[in-house]
């Protein structure tokens, strides 16, 4: 009988590890209300790492701001790591880094989370080719070529939202990331959700954490879903995929889709 409810116990165990849940999201700047109650429906959900698109602030130069933002996410960082993709709002960037050494003084990075690589890009740097940070995603992508890789940045590269691809980024992104096992690109800046495609690729802009929400007034070729609304995502791990769920304040939600590990 002892063996039977050990059995049950690490088959309980072995679930939990395989369903391991991260969340995304991004822009949440001085919505205070918003980022509250989407704080609280991520850390509901017990994650085991957070992903922030950027535009943690509004002007991202006091520490009373920052100190506002940690309290207020306080429910999240209780329970999982916080990982920042910096925005064009995280003026100061030293201050920036003060205030989050999880990122070791790197404004892009790479983080290896339940079998998944997350890489960071700083597109407030110069990030085309021959750009030192270019060329460092190059190698990141190189070195973790086989594993499932997801980048978090703030600029999106594809978006129907007020922005578009401001930087070009669309020109050669797409490019380099489809020569390698490149699952998904989570970005903000352009205020709301949405989906795009290209080359067996997600690009999901999740920048709905409180700032003013953007209509969609930009050309994108490459949608397949937008949304004018508050959103965070929930990342879910299986066996043999990664399931992508994303949310409104409602808990309703408004897309859901599965990133094959093959």
């Amino acid at each position: 009988m002892r063996a039977k409810y050990i059995l049950i116990f690490l088959l309980i165990v072995c679930t939990v590890a395989l369903n391991a849940v991260v969340a995304v999201f991004g822009d949440t700047r001085d919505g205070y209300e918003i980022n509250g109650k989407i704080a609280a429906y991520i850390a509901a959900y017990q994650p085991t790492a957070v992903f922030h698109t950027g535009d943690l602030n509004t002007y991202g130069t006091s520490q009373k701001e920052y100190d506002r933002f940690h309290a207020i996410n306080d429910p999240i960082t209780k329970v999982a790591p916080l990982y920042i993709a910096k925005g064009n709002h995280e003026r100061n960037t030293q201050l920036f880094l003060l205030n989050f050494p999880i990122l070791d003084g790197r404004t892009y990075y790479t983080v290896e989370h339940d079998s998944i690589v997350w890489i960071a890009l700083d597109t407030t740097l110069k990030i085309g080719p021959g750009s030192e940070q270019y060329k460092w995603l190059q190698t990141q992508l190189e070195s973790f070529q086989g594993k499932p890789i997801f980048i978090f940045m703030h600029h999106p590269i594809f978006s129907s939202g007020k922005h578009g691809d401001e930087l070009g980024l669309n020109l050669y992104m797409p490019k380099l990331l489809q020569q390698y096992t490149v699952k998904a690109v989570f970005a903000g800046h352009d205020h709301g959700y949405e989906r795009s495609e290209l080359g067996g690729i997600y690009y999901i802009t999740t920048a709905g954490g409180g700032a003013p929400l953007y209509d969609n007034s930009s050309l994108n070729k490459q949608t397949v879903k937008f949304r004018k609304v508050n959103n965070y995502c929930i990342v879910e791990r299986t066996t043999t995929s990664i399931k992508v769920t994303a949310y409104d304040l409602n808990q309703q939600i408004i897309d859901s889709f599965d990133v094959s590990l093959k």
